[in-house]
């Protein structure tokens, strides 16, 4: 007698048990796929943000350095970057304002936007690498956000310290 086929006449139809780990797969991958989209889709930390901001800051300072050296294309395809990623932590900085209810939060972002402002200049030529009266009116943007985070962050470590010396 063959083998399998005393296997499957004692379990049943192995067509029936083939859809069954078929279905077991597809709940396995959507389980997965739903867990990496919270995960991507999660809002940052304050320290998290805080290293994002910082990023940022140098990332603005290098190009502001860097910037007689480097070909026209060059530059504003830098500065392209720059704007975009601006846009992106001014829009993160929203989010979690909205999130925590926390106007500092909120006044973080709208700095982060006068910084995409002064960068967006660059992006669409209207000034060039020898003007960097924009980056410089950039960073000092970013700096006055990351200074609130910072005093956020301060709020934190407070609110930790007191909540610990209770328990």
């Amino acid at each position: 007698m063959n083998v399998l086929a005393e296997t499957a006449s004692g379990l049943g139809d192995p067509r029936l048990w083939i859809e069954y780990v078929a279905y077991a797969a597809v709940i396995v991958v959507g389980l997965i796929v739903l867990a990496m989209l919270r995960k991507a889709g999660r809002l940052p930390k304050n320290a998290e943000f805080k290293k994002q901001l910082v990023a940022f800051s140098e990332a603005i300072a290098a190009l502001s350095k860097d910037a007689p050296a480097l070909s026209r294309y060059r530059f504003s395809r830098r500065a392209t970057r720059l704007t975009a990623r601006a846009d992106k932590l001014a829009y993160t900085a929203a989010q979690m304002a909205d999130k925590e209810r926390d106007g500092d939060l909120e006044t973080a972002s709208g700095h982060l936007e006068s910084a995409r402002t002064q960068l967006a200049a660059y992006k669409f030529g209207k000034r060039d690498a020898s003007d960097l009266g924009g980056m410089s009116e950039a960073a000092a943007s970013a700096a006055r956000a990351l200074t609130l985070v910072d005093g956020i962050l301060g709020r934190e470590a407070e609110l930790k310290a007191r909540t610990a010396k209770k328990n």
